[in-house]
């Protein structure tokens, strides 16, 4: 605003001239400044004192709460161990489809294998029959006793103990040939135990010849025992007798 120094007409834009014929004018300031109350500091309600019933209410909601987020954890934690299952449960399919092919496994009619002769009292004799290495052990050459160890060896190799349910022993018969292969292989001996004599049988399937025995040997009969003990120990040994 501007107001005339002669007559104090204000004018809003400043003119050249007022009307009393006046060119100088004055420039108004309007005053702006604005004062505010602050406005009242707001208080917190005062909290209801509670009752001991309304108390007690309020401390089994509370409980409530912590009993229903520990079931929620454990189901989440359950479903946590849930997704980690699968590659268990397929192990354990793998051992069970390893057993059915086991079990599937075409071994020899045992006919084939069991000695049925009768004791050589009772039967005519058809030629020498060899005598037993196994009861001459103290007086065989260190070549000879070397071959044997390599012969048990191979068999324990290829016999699988895992497939005998319970204890027992099987005694195998058998005599080797100037090639090295088995002839006359034979079970003598076992304690009625159907998969001792089944692993047995498929252990002898496996094994066919070995190396050209020693010169020393002479085509005795040789004596070989699987032996499997309750507490699931095996071995293959050269008994005595």
């Amino acid at each position: 605003m501007y107001r005339c120094t002669e007559c104090n007409k204000e004018f809003e834009i400043c003119p050249d001239f007022c009307d009393c014929g006046n060119d100088t004018f004055e420039e108004i300031y309007e005053e702006t400044t604005k004062y505010y109350e602050p406005e009242p500091i707001r208080q917190a309600p005062k909290r209801k004192k509670l009752s001991p019933e309304e108390a007690e209410e309020l401390l089994r909601e509370e409980q409530d709460k912590k009993k229903a987020l520990i079931a929620l954890a454990v189901c989440l934690l359950i479903c946590i161990i849930v997704l980690f299952l699968p590659p268990y449960r397929a192990k354990k399919m793998d051992k069970v489809k390893q057993k059915v092919q086991l079990a599937n496994v075409k071994l020899p009619q045992i006919d084939t294998y069991w000695d049925n002769t009768l004791p050589s009292a009772f039967r005519k004799a058809k030629g020498p029959v060899m005598p037993v290495l196994n009861e001459n052990f103290g007086s065989i050459s260190p070549q000879l006793r070397e071959y044997l160890v390599n012969i048990g060896s191979e068999f324990n190799r290829k016999w699988n103990s895992a497939l005998v349910q319970g204890a027992g022993e099987c005694k195998i018969e058998f005599t080797i040939n100037k090639e090295g292969g088995l002839d006359t292989k034979h079970i003598v001996a076992s304690t009625k135990n159907e998969s001792l004599d089944d692993s047995v049988l498929l252990a002898l399937s496996n094994v066919n010849s070995f190396d050209v025995p020693p010169n020393d040997y002479k085509g005795e009969r040789i004596y070989l025992s699987f032996k499997v003990t309750e507490d699931k120990g095996s071995k293959v040994y050269y008994p005595n007798k």
